[in-house]
């Protein structure tokens, strides 16, 4: 049933292109875009999920997602019947995606599409031609239509993070950190858990797949391939201006969520008066938020029988690095 609804969607997209060139008569204004930037499994779709639901943003929802060759109408629906008054996320996903009209998503059909990827397992294009300017024309219709300001999530941002600081206009970034050590053991898990083969590469590569030539051993791979995506992370973020980013680390969560919350409102909206209403009527209350979580930095390790494997190849990579002063 999920592959003919998503059939039926691809063909409603291409349809949907033949009717693009209507001209929509927006007052153009200057909001900002935000960019989430994380390794994989690093819960930015949670974070994402909590921004959304305590803070008037623009977001990318499963609703405004389905229309990725005509996103002006997803918008347009969006701002519709989106009642930011209700909203609150069920803060439930599995492998990035959720389920829910007005839950997050990654977009990533959109994105493949305007950064000319030409497959889900690919991340950096060397021979793709991307149309900046349009692109950039893109999102600032999206934002005004949605007349906010607008959270993005894409692993696209890691790999061309020089691209989208030299052309996407108001851009600023949220950079989300999680232990690499639990980053290397949930990407095994879930190599396991979805394909059943460890051999089995899962969710984005680093820009420099070099990085894995002659690489036997799949613990390796992992453990190689969060610490060259966390390098690149890093060195973006040395490139930016310090207004222009901001970090979070998924383990502050657990230990003071209203802080971690407080933080992404004041650097995105600066709009507290949804954090005001639903901190005292949420189903989540924000002074307690974390406890109705799971640290899935605490679960237990994926495969005892890789455990030496896995802290030889982890300490190959990060004896050096210091997580905590990032």
């Amino acid at each position: 049933m999920k592959s003919e609804y998503e059939n039926f969607i691809k063909d409603l997209n291409k349809n949907l292109i033949l009717i693009n060139k209507a001209k929509l008569s927006i007052k153009k204004k200057r909001y900002n875009s935000f960019f989430i930037v994380t390794p994989p499994r690093g819960a930015s779709m949670f974070f994402q999920q909590i921004l959304v639901s305590f803070t008037k943003i623009g977001y990318v929802s499963n609703l405004m997602a389905s229309f990725w060759d005509y996103p002006e109408l997803g918008a347009i629906l969006q701002k519709k019947f989106l009642n930011y008054e209700n909203l609150i996320s069920n803060f439930k996903s599995k492998n990035g995606n959720t389920d829910g009209v007005f839950e997050p998503h990654e977009w990533g059909y959109f994105w493949r599409k305007w950064l000319d990827i030409p497959s889900r397992d690919c991340y950096y294009n060397t021979k793709s031609k991307i149309k900046w300017k349009k692109l950039n024309n893109k999102l600032i219709t999206i934002k005004n239509i949605l007349g906010l300001p607008t959270v993005f999530k894409t692993p696209y941002v890691n790999t061309y993070f020089k691209e989208f600081k030299k052309n996407i206009d108001s851009a600023k970034y949220i950079f989300i950190f999680r232990s690499p050590y639990a980053v290397c053991n949930s990407i095994c898990n879930a190599r396991i858990k979805k394909f059943n083969n460890i051999n089995k590469f899962y969710s984005s590569k680093p820009k420099k797949l070099i990085a894995f030539e002659n690489m036997n051993s799949p613990i390796e791979e992992v453990i190689a391939q969060v610490y060259f995506i966390i390098k690149e992370m890093l060195e973006f973020k040395s490139i930016l201006s310090k207004q222009d980013y901001i970090i979070l680390k998924y383990e502050d969560l657990f230990t003071s969520s209203n802080k971690i919350i407080e933080k992404m409102i004041k650097f995105t909206t600066n709009d507290f008066s949804l954090y005001s209403k639903k901190r005292k009527i949420s189903k989540y209350p924000i002074e307690s938020f974390s406890s109705n979580f799971k640290n899935k930095n605490k679960i237990i390790f994926f495969d005892k029988n890789f455990k030496k494997e896995f802290d030889f190849y982890y300490d190959k990579y990060f004896k050096n690095f210091e997580y905590d002063e990032i």
